[in-house]
């Protein structure tokens, strides 16, 4: 496959993903916002699903190896790029509420987010340490993710005084349309992801190592540019929109480690009448260390909302902690001490949360829960 092919099927998913990702913003002015963080994340992993999805029916060699490095390498990408950039976009452009006190302020809602991106995160380090995928986790993980879009699609709407932007204008009070337009930009993303992953596994047959890096960091990129695109613009116009786009990313994190990897055991199982996953394989020994990475750094994301805000030092912990998981990605001898790097992170700001009486998710939670109670009578 040539090289100009590759880099048109990457163009048309992110032209089709930045359609959808208009459509669920023109949604956010008739729904509440976690929800609607929930629906774009849902339809911006939709590149993640055609490449994990095509990477375990191809059966080529090493294609459910590529497809859990896909996985991890977008988990990468959403927290420890995703959170710092959207801080680094806000206080360059001076946003009212992130400049003055140079942390982004989250909502008491936010926690639901937090502590399923805690869940899931834990649930990662247990099938890393497992060591494959089989129906019991994947049904697990899917109840997970269930239960955490009824929590989310039943929270009150909110008022929204933004205006819709670009494309997303053209969207608003237009469901039929919309709808449509939904149906062309996955087709668009599905075809254009076959292409795209077959070309990823014709470079990656020679090069094994070069396997990893294109399956681990360029499919996340292509994956999930859009999504990042739209976050960091909305980000630079004000704290309102820069609190969604992390919502967002925790968001498709969350539909990452739990809807997608059911996704592909049950895409083996039925293509290939696997009864699971094997995670370490001789070939790829290493895919357990790298799910208990992902798991480890979701748990650190996590925590750095847990006193309802994301401070300007821990979005530089964060981004330094993307550049030593890059480089483990190369260099895999890197790894085990950028486990113990983001274990230390979490548990000195779990601690300084706790010290400084700051750890709000309990009581957060209790509110949210009381207001979906109101909500549901």
């Amino acid at each position: 496959m040539s090289l100009l092919l590759l880099i048109v099927s990457a163009i048309l998913i992110v032209l089709g993903s930045y359609l959808a990702s208009s459509i669920a913003e023109a949604l956010q002015f008739q729904y509440n916002d976690a929800f609607i963080a929930g629906f774009i994340a849902l339809l911006q992993t939709l590149p993640e699903y055609a490449f994990v999805v095509l990477l375990t029916l191809s059966a080529e060699q090493y294609a459910y190896e590529y497809a859990l490095v896909s996985i991890i390498g977008a988990n990468i990408m959403l927290i420890a790029l995703g959170f710092p950039v959207i801080m680094f976009i806000a206080l360059l452009a001076k946003c009212k509420g992130i400049w003055e006190d140079k942390a982004l302020d989250l909502m008491r809602e936010n926690s639901v987010e937090s502590i399923f991106l805690v869940l899931s995160g834990v649930y990662m380090v247990f099938i890393g340490f497992k060591g494959y995928i089989d129906l019991i986790d994947s049904l697990i993980l899917i109840t997970m993710f269930g239960i955490y879009i009824y929590i989310i699609t039943r929270l009150p709407p909110e008022v929204e005084t933004e205006e819709p932007h670009r494309l997303a204008r053209f969207f608003v009070n237009r469901k039929t349309l919309s709808f449509a337009a939904i149906i062309i930009g996955a087709l668009v993303i599905w075809f254009a992801a076959e292409v795209f992953t077959e070309g990823i596994l014709e470079y990656a047959r020679t090069f094994v190592v070069s396997g990893i890096i294109l399956a681990g960091i360029l499919m996340p990129i292509v994956s999930e540019l859009p999504e990042k695109l739209t976050a960091y613009i909305a980000a630079a116009r004000n704290e309102d929109l820069a609190r969604l786009g992390v919502t967002n990313f925790i968001s498709s994190r969350i539909n990452n480690g739990t809807l997608l990897i059911a996704s592909m055991f049950f895409t083996a199982s039925i293509a290939h009448g696997v009864s699971k996953v094997i995670i370490n394989t001789p070939d790829f020994p290493f895919l357990g260390r790298l799910m208990i990475m992902a798991g480890i750094l979701s748990k650190l994301g996590a925590f750095t909302t847990v006193d309802r805000r994301i401070t300007i030092i821990e979005a530089v912990l964060l981004f330094g902690v993307y550049v030593g998981l890059i480089l483990a990605l190369i260099d895999l001898e890197y790894l085990i001490y950028m486990d113990i790097i983001m274990i230390v992170l979490a548990l000195s700001i779990l601690g300084d949360a706790i010290i400084t009486k700051r750890m709000f998710w309990i009581q957060d939670l209790k509110h949210t829960l009381s207001l979906l109670k109101r909500h549901s009578q």
